[in-house]
Formats: structure tokens, sequence, C-alpha cells
């Protein structure tokens, strides 16, 4: 079995501010060392699963936020977006997707950082719906075939996730600053909570058979709700229907329809045709950038 092992960074076990998964900062230094050490443990547990194979994806921002240096040498690596076949890359001989540090949908009370795919957005809304990321990337996953089976993140993200796919095993993560900062106490919470990464983890892959991927029936409507009505006329280049801070499309698949997302969100018409060699150089930065360039971590005076 080859398992995906996805991850983002506002659910890690350590973190509980922003600043901690701004890229460059020395706060996000020390966030990588976090989010490096939950996915090394969900590692462990798809191999203790029976996963005869693991490749790690990282989603957060430009991806390459954890610190392969000190990654499990047992898995892939894979970092920063694509074009072909999938924003993720070569999927297609991936059977279960293990998601890693989920954080809650846009507009979520009271929520750490809620967002759905990118920050600029204040709800996004499928057939009438608002939704999560998991609900957004479960189905288009789901288009290639691939069950996403695991999320670990806050309480009211791993809610949300799982109401839309019950089927999945999750981990709750406190995101309080206290839960970090408290000495042995913290020590104990960190250390039981990775375990609790490994073990679920481990039930995951071991229950993928009862596991289904996630489809949307088309047609869809989308519905992007921007934050404000300036952000909506700059990044809608595409002249797709604009009501006020609204901005939809339809699209026959969830693939079809994710393309579009992303074209609103990160592709502007006018540099739409060089996406491709413009990805590739992003890659091939951040991935020296965040190797050879990174701060000294700031743990601010958590246990590490």
């Amino acid at each position: 079995m080859h398992v995906g092992v996805f991850a983002d960074m506002e659910g890690s076990f350590g973190i509980w501010r922003m600043r901690q998964c701004r890229m460059g900062t020395a706060e996000w230094q020390y966030g990588r060392s976090c989010l490096t050490a939950d996915v090394n443990h969900v590692i462990q547990g798809a191999f203790d699963g029976g996963a005869d194979k693991v490749t790690v994806k990282d989603t957060h921002e430009v991806g390459f936020n954890c610190l392969k240096s000190k990654l499990d040498p047992r898995a892939d690596y894979r970092g920063g977006h694509y074009v072909k076949p999938s924003l993720f890359g070569d999927i297609s001989g991936l059977d279960l997707i293990l998601y890693v540090a989920i954080h809650a949908a846009s507009g979520t009370p009271n929520a750490f950082f809620p967002h759905t795919h990118y920050g600029i957005f204040s709800s996004i809304r499928i057939n009438g719906k608002p939704v999560c990321e998991m609900e957004v990337y479960g189905p288009y996953l789901g288009e290639y075939g691939i069950p996403i089976g695991f999320v670990s993140g806050e309480d009211i993200a791993v809610e949300q996730a799982q109401n839309a796919l019950p089927w999945a095993k999750g981990v709750v993560v406190d995101k309080r600053k206290e839960a970090y900062t408290s000495g042995e106490k913290s020590r104990i919470y960190l250390s039981e909570g990775r375990e609790q990464l490994r073990l679920t983890a481990a039930r995951a892959v071991r229950c993928a058979s009862g596991m289904k991927p996630l489809r949307l029936k088309g047609p869809l409507l989308f519905e992007a709700q921007f934050r404000s009505r300036p952000l909506a006329d700059k990044f809608n280049t595409w002249g797709f229907k604009q009501t006020g801070t609204v901005v939809a499309w339809e699209a026959d698949n969830m693939i079809q329809g994710f393309d579009r997302f992303n074209q609103l969100t990160f592709f502007p018409k006018r540099i739409y045709p060089f996406r491709r060699p413009l990805l590739f150089a992003s890659r091939q930065y951040y991935r020296i950038k965040t190797t050879y360039f990174a701060p000294l971590p700031n743990a601010e005076g958590a246990i590490t």
C-alpha cells in the first residue's frame, strides 16, 4: 500500500500563533520542527499499519515547510505546487491519504486562523453549502479514487473534516500557548499527543479497505466570497460571474471546478500560459531558500 502523508501546518502540535506558520520568520523555523515531528510520527504509524511506501506532500503555502534533514528517511518528500497531473503532483499511485495539521474553514468563530484554500476568502461554498478544505481537497482527490483516512488539528477542524469524511480517524491538537510552555506538563502532552498521531495513523491504514473516496456529483456551483470588494476585483481576472464580493463559476466535476478555483486564486489570466515554468522555478527557489537560508529558530519559550 502506498500512503500519502499530506501536511498543512496550522494544526500541528507545538504551534499556537500564526507567526509560527509564516514562512521566513524565526518562529516559523521553530514551527517547522513541530510539523516535522508530527509528520514523522504519522509516517511511523503508516508503516506500523502496513504501508509499503510513504510519500510526504507539503501543502502549506508554497511547500517546503518540513525539515527534510530531520524527516524519516524512509519517506519520499515532495514540496511545492504543480499543474499536471494534479495540483499535488503525481498522485496516481496513492491508495490512502493521511492529512496532518489541518485548520478550520473560513469564517469559523474562535478558530486558529480559519481559512479555506487561501486567506483572502471569507467563505467558500459548493452548491450553496459552506465548505472546509477537506470538502474541497477530499472530492478533488476522490476523483482520482483516493480517500482521506486521517486528519489532525484543532477540535473544530477535525469535527468539520469528519462531518464530510465520517470514516476518517482524527487526532485533536490543543492550540493554547500554555499547552506548550508549561515545562514538564507540556513535554508530557507533546509526547502523548504525537503518540496518538502514530497510533491513529496506523489504525487508519489498517482500516483503509473500509474507507471510500469522497465524490460530489456534478454539475457543481462554486461561490468564493472574498474578504473585500477590492480583493474580488483584483483576483477575478477571468471574468467569472461576480456579484459584489462573491465570484461564482460552474463545473461539470470537481477536477474542473478546482482547476478554475486555482485560476482565480493563483493564476491571473495574463500569466496563466506560463504557469508550468513559473511553478517549476518557484519550487527550485523555495527548495534552496528553505534548505540553506532559513533563520535560526525562535521557540518563544516552548518545550522543544
